[in-house]
């Protein structure tokens, strides 16, 4: 039988505020969420689930060749083991407003012997934007 460990979020801000000055430099892979689940307890192998939102604006005029990801990894930094990312371009939108958005799992992830396992968020864009919120990291962990 599925067994809940644990469940965190990260939360930066749970709203959009157009007025926002927090700047998302071009080109610069910055963390906006970190969770660390607590898996004591498990039997097996560790699975967990995840959802995540951020929202940016983004300069004006749009250029077509702009690139926003958002990415989960294992640990703290870009060197730990990726889990998920998504790619959004904007090429085909009008809004200089833009929400990515993940929904992602880590499966069969071996029990750490410190029972926790931490992840990261980074959101990393092409142009510089500005981050006006929700900015909202879940991560869920189960074990077998």
């Amino acid at each position: 039988m599925t067994r809940l460990l644990d469940a965190r979020t990260s939360q930066n801000k749970s709203y959009a505020d157009l007025e926002s000055t927090t700047i998302l430099p071009a080109n610069t892979p910055t963390p906006i969420g970190v969770v660390g689940l607590n898996t004591a307890g498990a039997s097996g192998n560790v699975t967990v689930q995840f959802s995540a939102i951020a929202e940016l604006r983004l300069p004006e005029p749009l250029t077509s060749d702009t690139v926003i990801t958002i990415a989960i990894v294992r640990g703290t930094d870009l060197t730990g083991t990726p889990v998920a990312y998504a790619l959004y371009g904007t090429g085909n939108t009008v809004s200089p407003i833009q929400v990515v958005t993940i929904i992602a799992s880590d499966y069969n992830v071996p029990n750490p012997s410190s029972n926790e396992l931490v992840y990261t968020l980074f959101l990393f864009c092409t142009s510089e934007a500005t981050r006006i919120g929700m900015e909202s990291f879940n991560a869920i962990a189960f074990s077998d």
